[in-house]
């Protein structure tokens, strides 16, 4: 029979050679996981290169600062021999940027027809009013609402007028947040001027067919009508309406649109003048501030 002796130092060098083979498996393990963890990373967030920026395009696009034109209208205002309510208001960020006077109510001659065209529009809109029905003239209702601000037709103004009625004229603008027009006397001021404006701008009531088709003759109007706002900024597009009362008012109000696409609504109404030389030189003049 044989036997075997027990050898302490063989066992040891067996053990030893179990734990390096476990060691080994262990590393081969964690550097598998750590390949493929890394790799998942790549893919779910790769990382900018020196070519290539990440940034945060809230962060690139630069915050829009309305021109302070308030200085301006007042230098321009102190030289003028005639008094003028004035409102400017800026699209962009939906604000006033200047006015003088502006709630002043003033006689607002043919100016009263931009109110009465809108209202008219809003109706036949609503279904209220036909447009094709004759109203004066020989002349549609569509036909004379294109009239009266085009050609400030007035007995198409006046026409349409009556047949809303004043006292309803006087409610409906007040309704709509214009607390100085009153068409019993037919007054209006520079601020509520501009309101009508900036709810046509912003298409408040009227849907895109009746806002395209009072800002066209708005836009294309006789030379007679432009000698104001337009003839002092022709670089710029102007919608616009006009009044006047021989020597004693000259107003004109218009959606002015910059070379650069921002607009503005400009009203400015003046008393104790009949002239349009003044309206020009002040659209020349926030022209030029509001190009710098």
């Amino acid at each position: 029979m044989a036997y075997y002796s027990y050898s302490p130092k063989q066992s040891k060098k067996s053990v030893s050679k179990r734990w390096l083979f476990v060691g080994v498996l262990v590393l081969i393990a964690v550097g598998v996981s750590w390949f493929i963890f890394s790799q998942k990373n790549k893919v779910e967030a790769p990382q900018a290169t020196s070519s290539q920026t990440v940034t945060d395009p809230a962060e690139s696009k630069p915050v829009y600062t309305s021109p302070d034109l308030q200085p301006v209208i007042n230098t321009w205002v102190e030289n003028q021999s005639a008094d003028y309510s004035i409102a400017v208001y800026d699209a962009q960020s939906k604000q006033t940027i200047a006015e003088n006077t502006p709630n002043e109510v003033i006689f607002a001659a043919s100016l009263y027809k931009i109110y009465v065209a809108y209202l008219s529009l809003l109706d036949i809109q609503n279904g209220d009013m036909n447009p094709d029905e004759i109203l004066t003239g020989g002349f549609t209702r569509k036909e004379c609402i294109d009239k009266m601000i085009r050609e400030s037709n007035s007995p198409c103004g006046e026409a349409m007028m009556a047949d809303i009625g004043q006292a309803t004229l006087n409610q409906r603008v007040k309704d709509m947040g214009m607390t100085g027009t009153f068409f019993n006397g037919i007054r209006t001021s520079a601020s509520d001027s501009a309101l009508i404006l900036q709810h046509i701008v912003n298409k408040r009531d009227l849907n895109d067919e009746n806002t395209a088709f009072l800002l066209d003759a708005m836009l294309t109007q006789e030379v007679k009508f432009k000698r104001g706002l337009q003839t002092g900024a022709p670089e710029a597009k102007w919608e616009t309406k006009v009044g006047w009362n021989e020597d004693q008012n000259y107003h004109d109000i218009g959606i002015m649109t910059m070379p650069d696409g921002r607009v503005f609504v400009v009203a400015i109404l003046g008393q104790g003048s009949g002239s349009s030389a003044p309206i020009a030189d002040f659209s020349k003049t926030i022209y030029a501030a509001l190009s710098l």
